[in-house]
């Protein structure tokens, strides 16, 4: 990867139609956030966007049955989600919303773009329409089964089982979401966009751009051989952007949300009296963090229209899979639904970011939070390894040193050594984090804290004193490194380290001889086996 390029970091929207949940954390926003602090750690121009996606039907069904519009509606979500984000550690530098003008704006010039490129043709299609409620239904007031896994219940877009697009017509046994009446048919006419045009670019995409998933690309290769051509219209009456010049038609959610994005980049971009294509350009490395649920958006909807709009791609498209709760898909009525605010109202965000990291690789497959396994690996790996050698190291130095670190020349073989594999340990832990292999950094950086736990231990300090200022100063400058290192995944914890050395997080940084500590501060306390319940 060239870092001489700045990083704009996006990570996908969640919809403005409940609260979020941990595993939502799991494959999208802590993924995303440990990125971006990274890349501003090591001093790269990144800018970190995300927002609220608010259109589409069921933001509609669930306003209505609120009882109030459904712009009033989505605007309660929008500091619900912000809070939610800040409590769990997430920071990004633009939380917009997509029913913005920004994003009103961007939507129909991407869509006239598309237009006079030669992207967009009408069609006519048989709409769904329920005579009951007498109203056309779009696809989210469709249900039936999946045509293509037989799976029940399914809305009229979109599996959330196989994940395959699809429209109301291809619904087995569709049924209205709102009176589970039975829907008929009538003709209207439909803008669509030419998705099956765009295979040469795909195929060609998919093989030069090795930094897209090995794992996502490999199937979706399979689906380029069936790349059908998409609606992006939907009748009103729909909660969305309005088609310019078409008459009470609007661009189907999937069109304006990703442009949400640019959007998002925009409005930040317009506070800061800059350009969005300052930052959305060739020169840029687009990174997309989103979860598998909605792989064939980015990978090939949203790719598409940046092509056929003249838009810069994104560089890579990380996604990670679903997370189950005690082996089992989450469920309120079983009780395994846990949503974000909740976890962080009873425990410390580092303790769930740090599980989260561990059990999450660069990949699809879903991952389970288990409860016992929480509570073992923050107390004894978090906490044992990382939390003891700090408490020990600069206890020992407040306590002892008047809370200044030793000034010393006296460096044996063994000292000189672990210097080096403290700098090693710096230097595998960015290709970790370079390569998006968030757990194999964490696991570096941990394996390095039991090297320098047995350094400490070995050089006694409390014993051999005529040794102990080289132990304490080699100590304190791996309990510095380390830090910076696991910063970007427990940056609440590695905060207060830096407080203490009164010095702030620098990437290859180090803590000079002679300079003086504050009061360290306990950083954990160990999760009790009571605890472990919401």
């Amino acid at each position: 990867m060239d870092f001489n390029k700045r990083f704009l970091i996006t990570a996908a929207l969640p919809y403005a139609n409940g609260e979020l949940h941990i595993g939502g954390l799991r494959s999208t926003y802590l993924p995303a956030d440990v990125f971006s602090r990274y890349c501003k750690l090591r001093g790269y121009e990144t800018l970190f966007v995300c927002a609220t996606d608010e259109h589409g039907a069921p933001i509609e069904i669930n306003a209505a049955r609120a009882g109030v519009p459904a712009e009033e509606f989505v605007k309660k979500f929008r500091p619900k989600h912000r809070k939610d984000f800040t409590d769990a550690g997430v920071v990004f530098d633009s939380f917009h919303y997509t029913h913005s003008e920004e994003d009103k704006q961007l939507s129909q010039e991407f869509f006239e773009a598309l237009k006079a490129g030669g992207h967009i043709f009408k069609k006519k299609v048989m709409q769904t329409y329920c005579p009951n409620c007498a109203r056309v239904l779009p696809d989210r007031y469709v249900k039936g089964v999946c045509p293509n896994c037989g799976t029940h219940d399914q809305y009229g877009d979109y599996c959330e089982k196989c994940g395959k697009t699809y429209t109301t017509d291809d619904l087995v046994t569709p049924y209205c979401a709102i009176c589970k009446a039975v829907p008929q048919k009538q003709e209207v006419e439909h803008y669509f966009f030419k998705l099956s045009a765009f295979k040469p670019f795909f195929e060609q995409w998919f093989s030069e751009n090795k930094e897209l998933q090995p794992d996502v690309v490999h199937y979706l290769r399979n689906w380029l051989t069936d790349l059908q051509d998409w609606d992006i219209t939907r009748d009103g009456p729909y909660f969305g952007i309005p088609i310019p010049g078409a008459k009470d038609q609007y661009f189907y959610v999937w069109f304006d949300a990703p442009i949400g994005y640019i959007a998002s980049a925009k409005a930040w971009c317009d506070s800061q009296g800059e350009d969005v294509k300052k930052w959305w350009n060739e020169d840029t490395e687009i990174v997309h963090f989103i979860g598998k649920d909605i792989i064939y958006h980015h990978y090939l909807f949203w790719p598409a229209m940046l092509k056929g709009a003249k838009w810069a791609l994104p560089k890579r498209i990380p996604a990670r899979g679903y997370l189950n709760v005690e082996g089992e898909k989450m469920s309120k009525s079983r009780g395994t639904f846990i949503l974000l605010s909740d976890f962080t109202r009873k425990f410390r965000p580092d303790y769930l970011r740090y599980y989260l990291t561990a059990v999450t690789p660069n990949n699809t497959s879903d991952g389970n939070f288990s409860w016992h396994e929480f509570g073992q690996r923050v107390n004894n790996e978090l906490i044992d390894s990382y939390g003891n050698l700090v408490n020990r190291v600069l206890t020992f130095i407040y306590n002892k040193q008047d809370a200044v670190i030793p000034i010393t020349n006296d460096f044996n073989a063994d000292d000189k050594a672990f210097e080096e594999e403290t700098y090693l340990m710096l230097e595998e832990v960015a290709k970790s984090y370079e390569n998006m292999e968030f757990k194999e950094a964490l696991e570096k950086a941990l394996a390095f804290s039991g090297r320098a736990n047995k350094y400490f231990n070995d050089g006694a300090p409390w014993k051999k004193k005529e040794h102990a200022p080289t132990v304490l100063l080699m100590s304190a400058r791996a309990v510095y490194a380390l830090s910076v290192a696991l910063s970007p995944i427990i940056p609440f914890s590695t905060a207060k380290v830096f407080e203490c050395f009164g010095t702030p997080a620098k990437w290859g940084g180090s803590i000079a001889a002679g300079s003086k500590i504050n009061k360290p501060e306990i950083l954990f306390a160990k999760i009790e086996d009571g605890q472990l319940k919401l």
